[in-house]
């Protein structure tokens, strides 16, 4: 015979595992921790701070790209006064070959074209993402040619 009795001890670990368990719901409309509204995953606790751009044509390039002057390399450098400067301009960034060696300077007109299809624009480059809808594409170059001083 045991000198302890494991029941009351097991119905104490799964009253509260289920206990705990509840808290950590998570919820497809409100996010993790939905019992806790302060921890909501909506949208205005995505960011710590919301980029600059996000709500403008160029919104979904903030996931790699910082837009404001002087701001952060990210997963790929900063666009800040990319239209009119040299291509591969940012020092420390690890551009592909292919733009590494790429002259000229970006115009509105490259920016498009190199969003629609970047590896026919620069074969061997390592932008994958393409935005095939051409207004969207003129709208986003046409925007980043305001961020200049």
């Amino acid at each position: 015979m045991q000198k302890y009795p494991l029941h009351p001890i097991l119905a104490i670990t799964i009253a509260l595992l289920v206990l705990g368990g509840s808290l950590w719901v998570i919820d497809p409309t409100h996010g993790l921790f939905s019992l806790f509204p302060a921890a909501s995953a909506k949208e205005k606790y995505r960011y710590a701070a919301e980029p600059v751009g996000r709500d403008g044509p160029a919104g979904q390039c903030v996931v790699c790209h910082s837009l404001e002057k002087g701001g952060p390399q990210r997963v790929a450098p900063n666009l800040w006064g990319i239209v009119g400067a040299p291509k591969a301009r940012s020092k420390g960034y690890g551009y592909s070959i292919a733009l590494a060696e790429a002259s000229g300077t970006w115009t509105e007109q490259d920016l498009d074209r190199y969003l629609a299809d970047p590896d026919k624009f620069l074969p061997g480059t390592k932008k994958t993402i393409a935005i095939p809808a051409a207004d969207e594409r003129a709208k986003i170059a046409e925007w980043l040619g305001t961020l200049r001083d």
